[in-house]
């Protein structure tokens, strides 16, 4: 587990800690794909979990297990509806969960807990991973 603070280079040093850990376990060849899903769930947590300016930290969970890759990302907001946009093709935002999809072959799941924030999961089946 990796604490961030909700700032925005919080997406930067998450990508850059998914990497460490997927070298450290050998599996160098899932960082691409790991990091830009990490890289979205958290920056969606900075973007959309607490108001601009106040302070706060997301967690960022990796599991391996031996068919995928987990993606667990917790936030202090209790919101648990992921709020994809409607595609816009000349938006310069808003596809970030749609990647996620896809790269997932199924959206990320939310749970919540009352009073304690919401965690976004994000699971990356081995086979998947760069077979696009």
């Amino acid at each position: 587990m990796q604490q961030f603070a909700t700032t925005s280079t919080a997406a930067g040093w998450a990508r850059r800690h998914t990497a460490d850990v997927l070298a450290q376990w050998g599996l160098p060849e899932l960082a691409d794909d790991c990091c830009l899903v990490v890289s979205e769930l958290v920056g969606n947590a900075v973007q959309h979990a607490v108001p601009i300016g106040t302070p706060a930290t997301c967690r960022l969970v990796l599991k391996l297990y031996t068919d995928a890759l987990s993606v667990e990302v917790w936030d202090p907001s209790p919101d648990a509806c992921l709020h994809p946009r409607e595609e816009d093709v000349l938006a310069e935002s808003g596809r970030g969960l749609a990647i996620v999809a896809a790269l997932c072959g199924t959206p990320p799941r939310v749970f919540t807990t009352p009073g304690e924030g919401k965690t976004v999961v994000a699971v990356l089946p081995r086979d998947r991973i760069k077979s696009l």
